[in-house]
């Protein structure tokens, strides 16, 4: 006669390999996944920086000065802080300022002054780390 295996769940020592398997690949694939985000956030504030200060020099070239910076940028305030009266935008993470942009009037010429803080955060090391740098130049 034939013994028939009529097994129908797993085994306790099966499930645990298992979740070990699972733990292993997890392990390798959540911290690249990570970075690639990271990476992703940092190349987009940087079209973001490229776009303000764009937008800045075109408003000061079409009206020669800035009375309010939200009339020369429109952006994500879930994001990016405006602030009129210091004509300034700031990226912060974590309450630290990690890019700020800032029209300075007090000197003849008006400036345009880049500021990026790498050691606020590792994305805003990530911003450094792809080129972007502190930058100050004239808006004619």
């Amino acid at each position: 006669m034939k013994k028939v295996n009529n097994k129908k769940a797993f085994t306790l020592i099966e499930l645990i390999f298992v979740i070990v398997v699972i733990g292993i690949l997890a392990s390798f694939a959540l911290p690249k996944f990570n970075e690639t985000r990271e990476a992703a956030v940092a190349k987009t504030i940087k079209q973001d920086i490229s776009t303000i200060a764009t937008s800045i020099k075109s408003r000061h070239a079409l009206k020669s000065d800035i009375l309010d910076i939200s009339d020369a940028v429109e952006l994500n305030t879930d994001t990016w802080t405006l602030d009129s009266t210091k004509l300034k935008v700031e990226y912060k993470i974590s309450n630290a300022t990690c890019v700020s942009i800032e029209v300075d009037k007090a000197s003849s010429t008006h400036k345009l002054n880049v500021t990026i803080t790498p050691t606020s955060s590792t994305l805003c090391q990530k911003i450094a780390d792809d080129g972007v740098a502190n930058s100050s130049e004239d808006l004619y």
